[in-house]
């Protein structure tokens, strides 16, 4: 597995003036991807139901914990994710490990997101309509 970037915890008050947009953005463009609603995700964000990930170069990343039902465990959900400069999955494919330590330090069985970016097919594999991996696999 590639090294991990340490990722920190943004604050949602210092960032989301530069990530409200983004959100925006991607409510119009993926309108398939949208069981979420802007102010859902905020609110999430402030109650500590989700974390959010900022990286002023690269994009941000909201997970929130979850209870896979099939493997009977809970993993690290990447509810949304965005890369700046038009990079599809770029932020998943760059912190994936990151994403992976975070679940283990969580003591979490894997991560997993849903997505329809054909690139996440070689970083985690397909799993009951999410892409999943385990935290002792490699990324």
């Amino acid at each position: 597995m590639s090294e991990a970037i340490k990722l920190e915890p943004a604050s949602v008050v210092d960032v989301w003036h530069e990530v409200y947009p983004h959100l925006e953005d991607i409510q119009e463009k993926w309108p398939e991807l949208n069981n979420w609603a802007i102010t859902e995700v905020h609110s999430k964000l402030l109650d500590g139901e989700a974390v959010l990930y900022y990286v002023p170069e690269d994009g941000f990343a909201v997970c929130a914990p979850e209870y896979d039902d099939v493997a009977g465990e809970m993993v690290l959900f990447i509810w949304i994710a965005y890369s700046f400069g038009g990079r599809g999955a770029g932020m998943i494919q760059k912190y994936l490990p990151s994403f992976i330590e975070i679940a283990g330090e969580l003591g979490f069985g894997g991560v997993s997101t849903v997505s329809l970016h054909p690139a996440l097919e070689k970083l985690m594999p397909l799993q009951y309509c999410r892409y999943k991996v385990r935290v002792d696999e490699e990324a």
